[in-house]
């Protein structure tokens, strides 16, 4: 690969960690709207790994994104997936949450 190509790939990868990031924090702010466009945009494995720590943390429950509780876990499974795609996590796929 060319260093050009390099560079390229490496800034789209960046900008998408970063949106990912921008995702979450609308999530753990509350802005509820924003984080729901925001995660319709991510790529479908994201979105599938997302939604499934959502479901292993809370055990399958429903949630309600009106509530704080829920837009944390939320944000702290965005997180948890986006800390995955960068290697940080090797064997611990559970998300703690405060219950």
């Amino acid at each position: 690969m060319s260093p050009e190509g390099l560079a390229y790939a490496m800034s789209s990868y960046v900008g998408a960690l970063k949106h990912q990031v921008a995702v979450a924090k609308s999530f753990f702010f509350g802005r509820l709207e924003e984080g729901m466009e925001g995660l319709m945009t991510l790529p479908e494995d994201v979105k599938l790994r997302v939604d499934q720590l959502i479901w292993d943390a809370s055990k399958g429950a429903m949630l309600d994104l009106m509530e704080k509780d829920s837009q944390t876990l939320v944000a702290a499974a965005i997180m948890h997936s986006l800390e995955e795609r960068m290697g940080m996590h090797y064997s611990d796929t559970s998300i703690e949450t405060s219950e």
